[in-house]
């Protein structure tokens, strides 16, 4: 569900010292789409334990609330606070809850990357800061990533990294040509944090998320899509389901590519949005996988929402959780 990660003694690579954020933290970060539609930006602030086994993530200024406790049940669980909007109802606060398995046991979910792999790249001037620039690159299939992370050391070359930016960029060798991107501004790192910030409301009752099981891992855990290193996400295995469900056929390998990476573009986006606490919740329907530039000739616009769900009427917007369980306290 989310990375389990180690902090290991720094070792040097290409005279550097490879950063090393310690194994608690806090640090607000705001997430930028600039392939979706309207360059979607969404702010976030994250507590980080590794000892304690527990994080916690907040979207929007706290708007939705995440917990990640890793020694909760068996093993562990997510709960999420978040405002949803049904047919009755507008931003009406409600509880789900992602139970872990002895398979997929819940972890502590990092605001940073796993620098396992990155190499030192560069010093670079970013945004009239001096910042070293850690790479790494990493391919499956066509989907080709480069992740960087700018870190600044206040206190000297030697001195604990502070982290500063991070950005994907995506190339498909198919298409040959940049597809995906998606970018992270820190502030405010400290690395400690307040203990009683990861207890999570209690005597509520939590409902399920819904189903299918990889866009409950979206909803529940968002932020492990755009922090991890691997080329292909949860939202990219949500593309199977949508193919499947509209009886997608594509002409050719290359256009199965780019609706890829279209579908993955308004995922991304509706989530986002829906994050977000507003009136209306949007959704995903058979126009996913189009560009911007067919919805507009379509539609006689740009960035044009999707309303419908896109795999049942339960996805995206929450309006009809499968069940409830009471949580238990950890």
């Amino acid at each position: 569900m989310a990375e389990e990660r180690t902090t290991d003694d720094a070792t040097p690579v290409g005279g550097r010292t490879v950063p090393d954020f310690g194994k608690m933290y806090h640090v607000k970060g705001e997430l930028t789409l600039p392939y979706s539609c309207d360059g979607l930006k969404e702010p976030f602030e994250v507590w980080y334990d590794l000892e304690g086994n527990r994080s916690r993530i907040d979207y929007h200024n706290s708007t939705v609330r995440t917990f990640l406790i890793g020694n909760d049940l068996d093993y562990g669980a997510i709960y999420q606070i978040t405002p949803v909007n049904t047919d009755t109802e507008i931003q009406a606060i409600k509880y789900f809850q992602l139970n872990g398995t002895k398979e997929d046991p819940i972890r502590p979910q990092a605001a940073l990357p796993d620098l396992q792999g990155f190499e030192f790249e560069k010093m670079e001037d970013y945004a009239g800061v001096q910042c070293e620039v850690w790479k790494k690159v990493t391919q499956a299939g066509h989907k080709k990533n480069t992740y960087r992370l700018w870190v600044t050391r206040p206190e000297g070359n030697d001195s604990p990294a502070v982290p500063y930016h991070y950005e994907m960029m995506g190339f498909n060798t198919l298409l040959e040509s940049h597809n995906d991107k998606y970018m992270i501004d820190y502030s405010d790192f400290s690395p400690q944090t307040e203990s009683d910030i990861f207890t999570p409301p209690g005597d509520m009752t939590y409902k399920e998320f819904p189903d299918p099981p990889e866009e409950r891992q979206i909803l529940a855990n968002p932020l492990q899509d755009y922090v991890h290193t691997s080329p292909v996400s949860h939202a990219h295995r949500l593309f199977g389901p949508f193919k499947e469900k509209f009886k997608r056929q594509y002409a050719s390998e290359k256009e199965h590519e780019e609706r890829e990476s279209y579908f993955v573009h308004s995922l991304r986006h509706v989530h986002s949005m829906n994050r977000a606490g507003l009136t209306f919740s949007s959704g995903i329907n058979d126009f996913a996988d189009w560009s911007e530039a067919e919805k507009a000739r379509m539609f006689g616009g740009s960035c044009t929402l999707q309303t419908e769900p896109v795999l049942h009427s339960a996805s995206v917007s929450m309006t009809s959780p499968t069940g409830q369980r009471q949580r238990r306290p950890g």
